[in-house]
């Protein structure tokens, strides 16, 4: 009973592409005719309606509480989190003049977290309504948000970045999406600027892409239509395809090295830099 109720608001609020989750028009909607004191609570709720923001609300921690309380609680570990990744590997990446750019924001945490750092944050993402969840719970006077379209995009102009960082997107990418993301990237980035990737590599119960398209069943079709999937790739190919769209200097560091708390999970994924060559 649980997974169909999961799947009924999953799919409720989802757009017209698959993997937009809240992306659907209503969601905005609500959020904008919310009261203004009232806009925080909904845009938790809403956010609560996707499967990747908040993990596990029945946590022995959150016992005794409302939703809301619950919601709130879980949404200020993922501050927490987000200001680790910041401390433990964006730290010494960035510069206190850079303009950035967080390609697959989500609700828009660790942007605001850049923000206090840099000179300039764009963020954009693919679902209008986890942007309009970010502008509300995650603002910044330095911080923009806009949706990863090319009509969206525009709103930065071409060789004004200095870093592109994604934390927890690439691995949602099949292959074709992924070089429509490089190549924005490289257009939009400074020559020598940088490109920063959190990436999944093979091991343990990852798949590649060509394993998730062989998968017919029900189960399988609905983790993929639903973004419940990562596509693991060897660091071989992420070399190769981002080499392609005009990159060097490319290194990929294992996780596990870079980070503390759950080294294990951290060992099959990768932090990829890269600088925009001429």
């Amino acid at each position: 009973m649980r997974r169909t109720l999961d799947v009924a608001k999953w799919a409720l609020s989802l757009g017209r592409e698959p993997q937009t989750f809240l992306g659907a028009p209503w969601v905005t909607r609500v959020l904008d005719r919310a009261p203004e004191a009232r806009k925080r609570v909904w845009a938790l709720r809403l956010l609560s309606l996707s499967p990747h923001y908040f993990i596990n609300p029945a946590a022995p921690e959150y016992r005794g509480m409302t939703t809301d309380q619950n919601l709130e609680a879980a949404f200020q570990e993922t501050i927490e989190s987000r200001v680790r990744i910041y401390e433990q590997i964006l730290r010494g990446r960035v510069s206190a003049g850079d303009v950035v750019l967080d390609y697959g924001c989500g609700p828009g945490v660790l942007a605001k977290v850049l923000a206090c750092h840099v000179g300039k944050v764009y963020a954009c993402d693919i679902s209008t309504g986890a942007l309009a969840c970010a502008r509300v719970l995650s603002a910044a006077p330095n911080l923009t948000y806009v949706v990863a379209d090319s009509a969206g995009l525009d709103a930065i102009a071409d060789e004004d970045l200095d870093v592109v960082f994604s934390f927890a997107m690439v691995q949602h990418l099949s292959d074709e999406v992924f070089e429509r993301v490089l190549a924005r990237c490289r257009t939009k980035l400074k020559r020598g600027g940088r490109l920063i990737l959190h990436i999944q590599l093979p091991g343990g119960a990852w798949r590649t892409e060509e394993a998730w398209n062989k998968d017919s069943s029900v189960k399988g079709r609905m983790r993929f239509r639903y973004g419940l999937h990562c596509f693991a790739r060897t660091e071989d190919h992420h070399r190769d395809v981002v080499s392609r769209h005009g990159f060097e200097g490319i290194t990929v560091e294992n996780l596990a090295d870079l980070v503390s708390g759950n080294r294990d999970e951290a060992r099959s994924q990768g932090l990829l830099t890269a600088t925009k060559g001429p």
